[in-house]
């Protein structure tokens, strides 16, 4: 069983990266849109919605049962981690913005708005501060039905699972292959 749910994430995994390509198969990862095209992006693909499903699901197997997590802690541990989700988007979404952001003020070489500047490395920071207090606010949440220890366990787990998810996303976009398939 653990090998078929370790040897599912990456395929399917590889596939929704794929699924994400542009059509007309330059073998390029798209960039992020904007406009009209961001619209577009953001309707639902089922295609790709199923294969996110299925990651979610290989992973909640893979957390179970190396937590020893039962039904009711399953249920607190889902719920919570949708709820921190939502919020890590957001935050992951600042932070990106105040980087772009903080690029284009640099690449002014003439003269840079140095306020321009410095208030975009305070957003930096200030998105870091945040992503900080995020995580702290989701242990304090998880230990009311977590162990340590599990609590440990499922840092770890989300760890590896988002370095494979990186690498994935990475590989795809250069077009090498992904690697072996992470052991969470």
């Amino acid at each position: 069983m653990r090998r078929w749910v370790m040897a599912c994430v990456p395929i399917v995994l590889a596939g929704s990266l794929s699924a994400q390509r542009a059509p007309g198969g330059a073998g390029r990862a798209r960039p992020f849109a904007r406009g009209a095209a961001a619209a577009a992006q953001q309707q639902p693909n089922p295609r790709r919605q199923a294969l996110q499903r299925q990651v979610r699901e290989a992973l909640a197997k893979v957390v179970r049962r190396q937590l020893n997590l039962n039904d009711e802690q399953m249920q607190s541990l889902q719920r919570v981690d949708r709820k921190f989700e939502q919020q890590r988007r957001g935050l992951l979404h600042d932070e990106r913005q105040a980087r772009q952001d903080l690029v284009a003020a640099m690449a002014d070489s003439v003269s840079p708005d140095q306020a321009r500047i410095a208030r975009q490395l305070d957003a930096l920071v200030q998105a870091q501060r945040k992503r900080a207090d995020l995580l702290e606010a989701e242990q304090k949440e998880l230990s009311t039905f977590l162990t340590p220890l599990q609590r440990a366990k499922y840092f770890a787990v989300k760890e590896r699972f988002n370095r494979r998810l990186q690498q994935l996303a990475e590989a795809d976009s250069s077009g090498r292959p992904g690697g072996p398939p992470p052991t969470p």
